[in-house]
């Protein structure tokens, strides 16, 4: 869905967005290309007044620059999802890392882009992180699970066999990212560092990779994916009950995995099957006319059946 569609053009609420970078050209230039977008924009040059005009206003996204003249970036990031955790975060920076990239997902931003980046990549992570707003739970932001001391053993284990496998050539890192997400579900990032030693690349170019293609994860996933469809037939006929259920009863929201990694909860934005919506799918099973009852069966069976697989 195109955030043009999610939001109406006249409505006085159209959104809010702070820029808090220090140079004035950027935040300027910037401002200027999501103004002719029809956004209401702010401009924070420092930390300080960022959280300053926080206090005075609500606003519905915070692009953040990480180097500032006062506070560092990733403080502010943390007080004002401390405080506003409604408020979406988009991070921009031309000192990227992995281990920064990796800190402000945690701190809950939407997105990281590394200067330099197009006009069209700005305004398409923008986009991106305001129309996620809409069908994210205004009162929680995901929380990222850590990794399990098993995890780093498998990545152990692994990291030796690519090693002895590869020649550390840039063109492998692909095909490496691959052979570690098979193997633990998820690309930690211990596994990103080592892999950018090991083919001698920049960690932010490594990380990049990561994030451009969406079949890689950063963050651990469930046994089992639940994606919940929220195009327009299955809203009509009740997807925000299931989503609400999958939160009440499993603290589930759209990016999440829960604590014991059974679920994995994701939302997407049409499975082309409306004719049986609301639609939620389960790994690759497809599960019609669901209701917040149907969900917790579905599940729950589920979870059923693991346990008897475990203990035999």
């Amino acid at each position: 869905m195109q955030i043009q569609e999610a939001l109406d053009f006249q409505d006085p609420s159209w959104p809010q967005v702070l820029i808090m970078e220090d140079e004035a050209s950027v935040a300027k230039g910037l401002g200027m290309v999501l103004s002719e977008e029809g956004y209401h924009v702010d401009l924070a040059m420092t930390g300080r007044s960022a959280l300053d005009s926080f206090n005075q206003k609500m606003f519905d996204l915070l692009v953040a620059d990480l180097r500032l003249p006062d506070i560092d970036g990733m403080e502010v990031i943390k007080q004002v999802k401390r405080r506003r955790p409604e408020t979406e975060v988009l991070v921009i920076t031309g000192y990227s890392t992995v281990n920064t990239a990796v800190e402000a997902m945690k701190l809950g931003a939407f997105d990281y882009l590394s200067k330099p980046f197009t006009e069209n990549e700005f305004l398409s992570a923008v986009k991106g992180a305001l129309v996620t707003k809409e069908f994210s739970a205004p009162d929680s932001a995901p929380v990222a699970l850590d990794s399990l001391p098993e995890d780093y053993l498998r990545l152990t284990e692994v990291m030796n066999q690519i090693r002895h496998t590869f020649a550390g050539q840039q063109h492998e890192v692909i095909t490496i990212l691959q052979k570690v997400q098979n193997a633990l579900g998820y690309i930690p990032t211990e596994a990103l560092l080592q892999i950018a030693d090991f083919t001698r690349m920049p960690e932010a170019a490594v990380y990049g990779i990561v994030t451009f293609y969406e079949r890689f994860r950063l963050l651990p996933v469930g046994r089992h994916v639940v994606k919940v469809c929220r195009g327009t037939a299955c809203h009509v006929k009740g997807a925000g009950t299931i989503l609400d259920e999958l939160e009440h009863r499993y603290k589930l929201s759209p990016g999440e995995t829960s604590k014991d990694r059974m679920f994995t909860l994701e939302t997407v934005a049409c499975f082309g099957s409306c004719a049986i919506a609301p639609v939620m799918v389960v790994d690759d099973k497809v599960c019609a006319d669901m209701d917040p009852d149907k969900v917790g069966k579905v599940l729950n069976d589920i979870a059923q059946n693991d346990s008897k697989t475990d203990l035999h």
